[in-house]
């Protein structure tokens, strides 16, 4: 082999290399933390929407829109119309798949789906890399993000940049 051939072979093997490492980076979805929990639906089948939100304050957060929420995707995502996908922020609920997921999800279609809900958006960082709205959800003036945290059905995801710190929110 002369010295162009291998220098082809080389720089082609690199390539090869290159392709495969962005392939995968791209190819990779997103799996969560792995955080679950095992509360069962039952604890909230009976209770009432004014049941569940009567054991919280009112929050200081200010709502900067107001819509009704139409859809939930899981138990951090849900859809509010004249914003699109709002991405509770600093909070994490469990993935599709993993336990707890349902339970999460039901709650929080419980406390939103088909009722007038409010918008405080992160002014730090207003959407994810998925433009999805982050915002803290206020739900009858109680904060559903920190509910979430408090009812065990999610856990703490504080990232940077934001104007909100859920490390506050759990107790």
């Amino acid at each position: 082999m002369n010295l162009n051939t291998k220098k082809i072979l080389f720089i082609l093997v690199i390539f090869i290399i290159v392709i495969g490492v962005i392939t995968s980076t791209y190819a990779y979805s997103y799996k969560g933390t792995g955080f679950s929990h095992n509360i069962s639906d039952s604890q909230y089948s009976n209770l009432s929407t004014s049941d569940i939100l009567n054991k919280y304050e009112d929050t200081n957060y200010s709502a900067e829109v107001t819509g009704k929420c139409y859809k939930i995707i899981d138990g951090d995502t849900i859809c509010v119309e004249g914003v699109g996908k709002v991405r509770l922020v600093g909070v994490n609920t469990p993935e599709k798949g993993v336990e707890g997921y349902s339970v999460s999800k039901h709650f929080v279609s419980k406390l939103c789906k088909d009722k007038e809900v409010s918008l405080d958006i992160d002014n730090s960082k207003e959407h994810d890399k998925y433009n999805r709205t982050l915002a803290v959800v206020i739900v009858n003036g109680k904060n559903l993000n920190e509910i979430l945290l408090d009812e065990g059905l999610a856990e703490t995801m504080y990232i940077l940049p934001s104007e909100f710190n859920s490390n506050d929110w759990n107790n």
